[in-house]
């Protein structure tokens, strides 16, 4: 059949072109009967994980056996949030719970719009106070071609500190734990600028470089208590940066998959002796696979790996992320760091729909609120990792030796990404524990 038409609805502020460009057909195709289903939810997936939408809806209308009709309706999501900042100056909010240091949060306020012109592009300006002082600016284009195969970016921003967590803690009582230098003064300065290029040729596949220069200034106060703090001893690093990333984007839904896959792999040179050839020169390599099954009716799996590794230089602590930070962690270690030059980390997931999807109409004059979708489950878990620490092994217990973790919890997943997730487990330490995160762990 051909197809003979195409439109899109609901869109109040997105470019039709934008949702279009993730459509895998145009009008002129010739498409089969057995492949229209696939068609269709390819569509959907492809324009869901644009984040520009909360429902998608694609409707084939066939007249006669010749010619088909495809109709894409959307509810956009809103795009301009002008935010009050507020976020922890802690890996996650189980380890500023522990202490619940109102000193260690960030505050202020920022200007996002995700889909600024409504060409999908991202402007985001913000002041922030508190724990880290900063002012940045951040513009991604996804569209600098007609095609809108090539994307670009910028990000500019300055930031400094009175705190600093300056190495981890080591004693019987707290270990791999970090540990912060405070003073009344601004011990620690960043200046950081970046430009970055995408190409997505289709819609499965990107491929980013980036290029920048960042800035580091500290104090003496932080060199007196680790002098390996920056390269060599510095109180000044300068440096250029370098990166190239492929990510192959598979999952039916970025925020909280149930199905696919993603494959995303970096290779990221921080200094390349021309600024200073006495400053840091070091090369990292990452990669991450994550998985998504479907067992059967309310049943699904999922597991991923993620891997770091060091291939050239030695990294001075500024530089040293092992497990930990951000999203690589163990579940059960949410307290801990640790710290390393490589790192690899396993996760698992068996999960129960407890309810099923559930959407629900408020009818109120505010569309893109009034509608949103719920959903619950319960699941079992298992984590692992190991992480290769060759510098500062003797101050850190949990590195050089595998680190495992099980459990349950349960996810409360919503619309604009919303996840809830409540985990009861227990460490290879033999410590049990509850805790808090609010994103897909795998």
């Amino acid at each position: 059949m051909l197809v003979d038409k195409l439109t899109v609805s609901g869109n109040q502020r997105t470019k039709s072109f934008v949702l279009l460009r993730e459509v895998p057909f145009k009008i002129g195709d010739s498409i089969k009967v057995a492949e229209i289903e696939s068609l269709k939810k390819e569509a959907i997936r492809n324009i869901t994980n644009t984040g520009l939408t909360n429902f998608v809806e694609v409707e084939f209308i066939t007249s006669d056996s010749l010619t088909t009709q495809c109709a894409i309706k959307v509810l956009e999501r809103w795009h301009i949030w002008p935010n009050i900042l507020f976020s922890l100056a802690e890996t996650n909010i189980n380890s500023w719970w522990e202490n619940k240091d109102f000193e260690r949060v960030n505050y202020g306020f920022s200007i996002d719009d995700y889909n600024f012109r409504g060409r999908k592009e991202k402007l985001s300006i913000n002041f922030q106070n508190g724990w880290k002082r900063k002012i940045g600016l951040n513009y991604n284009i996804p569209g600098l071609n007609k095609s809108r195969t090539l994307g670009g970016g910028l990000e500019l921003y300055y930031a400094n500190n009175r705190e600093v967590n300056h190495q981890i803690k080591f004693d019987t009582e707290e270990f791999n734990r970090r540990d912060f230098l405070k003073t009344k003064r601004f011990i620690q300065e960043e200046i950081v600028t970046k430009i970055k290029l995408e190409y997505r040729p289709k819609y499965l596949n990107t491929h980013r470089w980036t290029v920048g220069m960042e800035t580091i200034i500290i104090d003496d106060t932080v060199k007196l208590v680790n002098p390996n703090y920056l390269a060599n001893g510095n109180t000044r690093s300068q440096f250029l940066y370098l990166g190239y990333g492929f990510r192959r984007e598979m999952r039916d839904n970025r925020a909280y998959p149930l199905s696919g896959y993603i494959i995303d792999g970096s290779l990221d040179q921080s200094g390349l002796g021309i600024l200073n050839k006495n400053d840091v020169k070091l090369t990292e390599a990452k990669i991450t696979i994550n998985m998504h099954h479907p067992i059967q009716g309310r049943w699904f799996f999922g597991h991923g790996l993620k891997a770091k590794t060091t291939l050239l230089g030695k990294p001075p602590y500024y530089f040293q992320r092992g497990l930990g930070y951000g999203n690589n962690y163990i579940r059960g270690y949410e307290l801990y760091v640790i710290d390393g030059q490589h790192f690899l980390l396993y996760k698992s997931n068996l999960k129960f729909q407890v309810i099923r999807k559930q959407t629900i109409d408020l009818q109120t004059l505010f569309q893109r609120f009034d509608k949103f979708h719920y959903s619950l489950y319960v699941n079992v878990f298992g984590d692992a990792g190991y992480v290769i620490d060759q510098i500062n092994a003797a101050v850190n217990p949990l590195a050089n030796t595998m680190q495992y973790a099980y459990g349950i919890g349960i996810d409360f997943v919503s619309y604009y990404d919303f996840v809830l997730r409540l985990e009861g487990s227990i460490n290879a330490l033999g410590q049990p524990g509850f805790y808090i995160n609010f994103r897909n762990p795998i």
